[in-house]
């Protein structure tokens, strides 16, 4: 039996957030991703527990398109994603936020731009002409600041922050849109305990 669409299936508000059908994923001889099947309904958590270089990082990155799967399918927000076009992911990305490994800041922004980065170029936004002015650009990047206590670091680059508080800017960026899923790529690897609970404390 073939799997119905979710948008034939049920209602939207139902439907899953994420949802991973038979995905496979390899390099070569070396497999990422291997029949992976799972779906994420809103208000749900999952975490994925493996060993480095066991694919965690390729499932993040096939849930938004970067790296495409060798077969499956891969839904999000009811819609599939599994061949789409970068040009035709703009605007299904513009609802998720990424942690990315190590934080994934601009060097040569400050930490301000960084933050403000996802605001000022969402695809979304911008099309339907709701892009944000300056002075709203600015409030939310004080607010998602002010959320990792790092609203003190607005003129800073990403050198002059310790490992931890990149990651805590990283986290800022990410919720800074208000996104509808949010995906975190070993969030508190290389980090002390203490630093690692604060991280986990504040996703």
């Amino acid at each position: 039996m073939t799997p119905a669409e979710p948008s034939a299936a049920q209602p939207p508000a139902q439907q899953p957030v994420v949802r991973f059908e038979d995905v496979n994923l390899a390099f070569g001889d070396t497999p990422a991703l291997v029949h992976l099947s799972f779906s994420m309904r809103a208000g749900e958590t999952r975490v994925v527990l493996g060993a480095a270089g066991s694919g965690k990082t390729m499932l993040l990155k096939t849930t938004v398109g970067l790296v495409a799967p060798d077969s499956g399918r891969i839904f999000l927000f009811g819609e599939e994603v599994t061949r789409r076009k970068e040009s035709q992911l703009f605007d299904v990305r513009s609802k998720v936020g990424i942690l990315f490994q190590e934080g994934g800041l601009f060097d040569s922004l400050t930490i301000a731009e960084n933050v403000a980065y996802p605001l000022l170029n969402q695809h979304a936004l911008h099309q339907n002409g709701k892009a944000p002015q300056p002075e709203e650009v600015e409030q939310r990047v004080r607010e998602s600041l002010s959320f990792v206590e790092l609203e003190h670091t607005l003129e800073k680059f990403p050198s002059e922050l310790s490992g931890g508080m990149r990651r805590r800017v990283g986290i800022a960026r990410a919720v800074v849109t208000a996104p509808q899923l949010m995906l975190y790529d070993s969030p508190t690897a290389g980090l002390d305990p203490i630093t690692a609970n604060t991280i986990i404390t504040l996703i």
